[in-house]
């Protein structure tokens, strides 16, 4: 049974993207995974201090807050997902942060092999301008993983044309992030 671990970086509760995040755990469970979704908004995660403790003592951050738990979880999962609301053509302050935070789990990932991550953005932007608002935020997703190294790719969901919380309902886009899951 593969760990699935879904981490929704909307500041939003009942967020398209934390929808999403939902119907993607509702595929992975179906498809035999242990699935568990953390809304980032419920962490403290503080920024990255560019100190570089955590790489020079190699004993991870000295910040004491929810990353550390984070960071395990992570290690422990076999399969990722990183979901965000787009943001000025971006992935969310909240995902962000913990992307860079994740410097003191880096090596950690490195040395694990084998692992999955998937990648769900929201854009307000109609489906005919959604590709421009999603390109830095999936350039964000890839170098994250570039910096992993050993973190295959295993898909990409950009949903468009969804603004108000909720607007997703009855859209494409919930089938899509549920098959998604499934190939977990």
């Amino acid at each position: 049974m593969k760990k699935v671990l879904i981490l929704s970086s909307s500041p939003v509760e009942n967020a398209n993207s934390g929808l999403l995040c939902r119907a993607f755990a509702k595929g992975a469970e179906e498809a035999g995974g242990q699935v568990e979704l953390i809304p980032l908004r419920e962490k403290n995660i503080r920024f990255c201090q560019g100190c570089e403790a955590c790489v020079k003592t190699g004993k991870g951050c000295v910040q004491q807050d929810d990353m550390a738990e984070l960071i395990e979880k992570m290690h422990q999962a076999d399969v990722f997902v990183l979901a965000t609301p787009i943001y000025f053509m971006t992935v969310s302050a909240q995902l962000k942060t913990f992307m860079d935070r994740f410097i003191a789990g880096e090596q950690f990932m490195r040395q694990s092999s084998g692992k999955k991550a998937y990648f769900i953005s929201v854009s307000a932007a109609p489906e005919a301008r959604a590709k421009e608002n999603h390109e830095a935020a999936n350039g964000a997703f890839r170098g994250f993983l570039k910096c992993l190294r050993s973190v295959e790719e295993g898909g990409i969901l950009n949903a468009s044309g969804c603004y108000a919380p909720g607007s997703i309902e009855g859209t494409e886009w919930l089938d899509k992030a549920y098959e998604m899951g499934k190939t977990v």
